[in-house]
């Protein structure tokens, strides 16, 4: 019987270290307010869009709580305001140009690279 061999993608995953500069950076979950263990990181733009480090950019994740999270996968009404609120991205997007709302704050944020935010006015 010949053995199998299983290929794992290496896939660049968030830090304990990152984590800790996006929970200074936001604080908090941008949907709900949470500021307790629930909270996550969210990749603006989706891992599976290219693969490329640049998907683990600071710009490209924020925290959001593990509830809301998996909503945005699981609800389209949840996804569709995730895009609206810049918490999503469609390809093409910028996570650097694309701004999010914090709607605990009622501020929208752009974010760098340098886990930093500065607030920005924004139309729909």
């Amino acid at each position: 019987m010949a053995a199998v061999r299983s290929v794992k993608k290496t896939v660049r995953t968030v830090t304990k270290k990152e984590f800790q500069r996006y929970l200074a950076r936001d604080g908090h979950c941008l949907h709900c307010g949470d500021d307790g263990d629930t909270l996550v990181p969210q990749h603006r733009r989706n891992r599976g869009m290219g693969g490329s480090v640049s998907r683990s950019a600071a710009s490209n994740v924020i925290v959001m709580c593990s509830e809301f999270n998996g909503a945005m996968e699981a609800s389209e009404t949840a996804s569709v305001t995730a895009q609206r609120f810049g918490w999503k991205l469609r390809q093409g997007q910028d996570p650097l140009t694309t701004p999010v709302f914090d709607s605990w704050e009622g501020v929208w944020y752009l974010l760098d690279d340098k886990f930093e935010k500065r607030e920005t006015p924004w139309e729909d």
